[in-house]
């Protein structure tokens, strides 16, 4: 008798210790490690990480982090690109971060069955922190809801001679889609130079937010609000939009609910903010900086554009950045700016800067991406921003 119970005591305990390494292996579980120094057989442990992101990512659930360390990675999933197809939820994204912001590199290499860097039709994803390049048809593609790209070098994607009139853009957002956002993001030199088709942010869904991006010399327009579907309660706060080959910003078809604030529209090709064929109603413009635009500052009535809209405080004088040349360009604030302190308080939607530096809770703010005083470059990326939507 005390044999048999002292053979189910030991039981219990291996039971015990199998349930307990369960426990332990799940938990581990929600965050994957990936390096190039990596090997996809490996646990994705930190200290045994998986070599590919499509590897983790495979094995990523709602609520899993997978923790990219610096390095170039080319894996994808082909006629995708690194597709992102599951659905993480409100409270348990699925989150996708570079271990170093702008050291893990995604380069398409403009493999011919690439598609784009990163096509996104799962919700609830974020990615966070890279350096995404030679896309062949794009930067990143979004085909569901509420994704957030934040603190992204997203650039020279849509760069191959391509006989498509599809947009070969940066980031592209499907006419079906809703919440997505695009926060402290730099986002240049994408699309091929014989269209002016490609473009920065190419955005046809509703309830989207675009706060403290850079979009610079991209082919078209920086931001083309595309209302297939109707754009609906999309906003569009301290940007620096410049250097873009058409528009810093142009209006197109169904609109309702547009607001536009503190943002930096400088030395586009034609207007800082045009339309075409535009109609609906909500469009407010305020507090704005419009400087050096080819063609001008606002159209609101091209191509039988009749959609009702404010036009509020504007600025069109030299914003005065810290760097204004397209090479090497540097959007910080010089002393004396006009952008300082002229601009809307937005505390109560976010909160920070592109660096991360807070932005004052009372009283104006300052045009653009970075706070007055802010001493972090343009040209890498940034600390995750504070938003409260």
């Amino acid at each position: 008798m005390f044999s048999s119970m002292s053979n189910i005591a030991v039981s219990l305990r291996r039971l015990g210790m199998l349930i307990g390494l369960f426990v332990v292996v799940h938990a581990h579980g929600a965050t994957l490690y990936v390096s190039t120094s990596g090997n996809d057989s490996y646990p994705g442990t930190s200290s045994q990480p998986f070599r590919t992101i499509v590897k983790a990512y495979s094995l990523a659930s709602a609520g899993s982090t997978i923790i990219v360390k610096a390095g170039t990675y080319t894996d994808y999933n082909s006629g995708w690109g690194l597709h992102l197809g599951k659905n993480g939820t409100a409270s348990s994204p699925i989150t996708l971060k570079s271990e170093v912001p702008g050291g893990a590199v995604i380069d398409g290499q403009n493999a011919s069955d690439r598609n784009v860097g990163l096509y996104i039709d799962g919700s609830y994803n974020i990615v966070d922190g890279f350096e995404i390049k030679n896309g062949p048809k794009g930067g990143i593609t979004i085909w569901a809801n509420n994704n957030q790209i934040l603190n992204c070098n997203i650039h020279n994607n849509g760069n191959p001679a391509n006989p498509t009139t599809q947009g070969l853009d940066g980031i592209y957002s499907e006419e079906g889609t809703s919440g997505n956002s695009y926060r402290a993001n730099y986002i240049h030199d994408n699309g091929h130079s014989s269209t002016s088709l490609d473009h920065g942010l190419y955005l046809c869904g509703k309830n989207e937010v675009v706060i403290n991006n850079v979009l610079l010399a991209n082919t078209g327009n920086g931001l083309q609000i595309a209302g297939y579907n109707t754009v609906a309660n999309l906003r569009v706060y301290n940007n620096v939009i410049a250097y873009n080959g058409a528009n810093g910003i142009i209006l197109w078809q169904s609109l309702s609910g547009i607001d536009i604030k503190n943002n930096i529209l400088y030395q586009n090709g034609h207007y800082a903010i045009g339309s075409y064929d535009a109609h609906g109603s909500g469009i407010n413009v305020d507090h704005n900086i419009s400087y050096g635009n080819g063609y001008g500052h606002f159209s609101f009535g091209d191509g039988g554009s009749d959609f009702a809209y404010n036009l509020g405080s504007a600025l069109y004088s030299d914003p005065q950045l810290a760097n204004n040349s397209s090479s090497t360009f540097d959007p910080h604030l010089k002393s004396g700016s006009p952008g300082i302190q002229n601009a809307v308080n937005l505390y109560s939607t976010f909160t920070t800067d592109m660096a991360g530096t807070l932005r004052q809770s009372s009283g104006s703010w300052d045009s653009g991406v970075y706070k007055f005083g802010s001493t972090s470059s343009a040209d890498t990326t940034a600390p995750t921003v504070s938003i409260m939507i």
